[in-house]
């Protein structure tokens, strides 16, 4: 990260404009997550305001410019996506993510065959038995540190069967995932990059020409434009699917368990009514977002009142778009029965996140066999629960405990939640 070098305020930002605001350090005055970004949108001097750190960038902080930045590539560009721009966002110009429309399409199109509400269906009943399994091995202990004990297994282990990689890798890969979305300075941006290509350089020729079902093997053996990927492509290809599969979905659902451990009727409201389970994720879904992002100007244009130079950026904390009371009322109250919801947790426009349905399919299922085996938890007494900001916010360890008795033990997938068959 560069932090310490400020950069000086270009003479086309108004001095009102000026918030000298860290996205990597977002935490403030002992706040959580969510609660310190919000308290920036209540403090705000504008909608679109200019920060000297990380390279100098504009940060949008309201929900519908965030929406608008998000969908328009025509003015803002996905080319880069991180900053600082010129590190970070240089060496995370990864594909699809860093193409708009229409070179974007044939990528993503090989990225959606295994992503899709299609691919997911059938690795249903193989998450709720690993779900399940994971709940049962701690639920007689009456606790455990949900981080490390579920949220980091569930949707790991599925994210790694559905690229074939072995388990045992994923430290490793979880460790780089993290030093683009939560860097501590221990490697350079280029760095991660070549210890990614150097693991997925031999996995990539292995597969080359392959008739595996792994997602792996049928994105690089896809074809754009009529013709087959070059291993830079491949590369880069396999690179954006690791980082999106191995760090976001392990902390929505930390988010939302501490959540759940501290507010008793929403967690008694869904373990009566597991059927309510769908319609709830898509409020979570909306109460927690987790994501900040970047977009590249495009050219020289007016936008809020103040002038865009071509080659700017502009960062849209995606929380801000869910907690806006704007555009949702009361919006740290978690209504289930919330009639609309506006958020951009999963992105907006061609880039909206491939692994959302996978995402809230994970959720669904941890929701429903959970509560029903466990339907009455708190966090543990004592423990004392910390976030990190970054790209994408993270919970460091959430401790969960119960009573043993109120447990139920089960090795079949509960009833209800939304599935027909089970009913």
């Amino acid at each position: 990260m560069e932090t310490a070098n400020l950069l000086e305020r270009p003479a086309h930002v108004p001095p009102e404009r000026y918030l000298d605001f860290d996205i990597y350090q977002p935490l403030r005055d002992g706040l959580g997550f969510h609660e310190s970004w919000s308290r920036l949108q209540a403090e705000r001097k504008a909608d679109l305001v200019w920060t000297p750190r990380n390279g100098g960038h504009w940060l949008a902080l309201r929900g519908t410019l965030i929406n608008q930045v998000l969908g328009e590539y025509v003015n803002f560009s996905n080319h880069t996506v991180l900053v600082p721009k010129a590190t970070a966002g240089e060496a995370y110009r990864l594909i699809p993510l860093s193409l708009d429309p229409p070179a974007h399409a044939p990528f993503r199109n090989l990225l959606n065959t295994g992503m899709s509400p299609r691919a997911v269906k059938p690795i249903e009943d193989r998450i709720a038995a690993l779900t399940i399994s994971l709940i049962e091995r701690f639920r007689r202990r009456g606790g455990c540190d949900f981080t490390t004990e579920f949220a980091e297994q569930l949707p790991i282990t599925v994210f790694m069967s559905i690229v074939d990689l072995p388990e045992a890798d994923t430290p490793k890969l979880k460790y780089l995932a993290d030093q683009f979305t939560r860097p501590d300075g221990k490697m350079t941006y280029p760095e991660v990059v070549t210890m990614f290509t150097e693991y997925l350089a031999p996995i990539i020729a292995a597969r080359r020409g392959g008739s595996g079902e792994d997602l792996i093997t049928r994105m690089i053996n896809g074809r754009v434009n009529d013709r087959a990927l070059t291993d830079l492509e491949a590369n880069n290809l396999c690179m954006q699917v690791l980082v999106g599969g191995l760090d976001t979905v392990v902390n929505f659902m930390a988010f939302v368990m501490l959540f759940m451990a501290e507010h008793p009727e929403h967690r008694r409201a869904l373990a009566t009514n597991p059927e309510s389970i769908p319609g709830a994720v898509a409020e979570l879904a909306r109460r927690f977002p987790l994501v900040t992002v970047g977009r590249e100007v495009t050219h020289d244009m007016e936008f809020e009142g103040v002038q865009l130079k071509a080659g700017e950026m502009v960062v849209c904390p995606t929380p801000l778009h869910g907690l806006d009371p704007t555009e949702n009322a009361e919006p740290f109250n978690v209504d289930f029965g919330r009639p609309r919801i506006r958020h951009s947790t999963f992105g907006n426009g061609s880039h909206t996140c491939p692994g959302a349905h996978l995402a809230r399919t994970e959720l669904r299922i941890m929701l429903r066999e959970w509560l029903a085996r466990i339907p009455d938890f708190h966090v543990a007494p004592g423990h004392r629960t910390e976030f990190t900001g970054g790209i994408v916010g993270s919970v460091k360890s959430l401790r969960l405990a119960w009573d043993v008795a109120s447990t139920q033990s089960g090795t079949e997938p509960s009833a209800g939640a939304g599935d027909p068959a089970r009913r």
